[in-house]
């Protein structure tokens, strides 16, 4: 990411939207291959030191990062989809906590999504909002 200086590795082909995986360290990333510039990368062979070009990608982040999401009308699937680029990006650029607007309605994205949290390594903790947060129609995430 140009932005946070963070180069990463394309870990997947492009889907029909251009959507691609970015595996930087422990996170990996969905992002938009527009958003993605190839750089070229010294590697040593023996005791000679080469330039190749690895596959390795610098993201440019087109814009800044929001302390919320909204996921209202999304099914869980394409809402964990959403969530898991948006968790990454927000953790990346150090944003704490973050509120995650998934609507009361039936308790289904919410549950979804709460499950999706308990398997996250960079999640400290989530609970839903309080009063005036928006009640049990957000959920508020703390970062490690």
């Amino acid at each position: 990411m140009l932005s946070l200086n963070l180069t990463g590795t394309v870990s997947s082909l492009p889907n029909a939207k251009g959507d691609l995986f970015v595996q930087m360290g422990i996170l990996r990333s969905q992002v938009n291959i527009s958003d993605l510039e190839i750089i070229d990368e010294p590697v040593i062979t023996g005791k000679h030191l080469q330039k190749t070009s690895s596959g390795k990608m610098k993201m440019k982040k087109t814009m800044s990062v929001r302390p919320e999401i909204n996921l209202l009308g999304k099914t869980v699937d394409e809402a964990i989809a959403e969530l898991d680029k948006y968790l990454d990006d927000a953790y990346m650029s150090h944003i704490s906590p973050v509120r995650i607007v998934h609507g009361k309605g039936t308790g289904a994205l919410r549950s979804g999504i709460h499950n999706y949290l308990k398997r996250q390594k960079h999640v400290k903790s989530y609970r839903l909002g309080a009063f005036g947060e928006g009640d049990a129609g957000v959920t508020i995430v703390e970062f490690k």
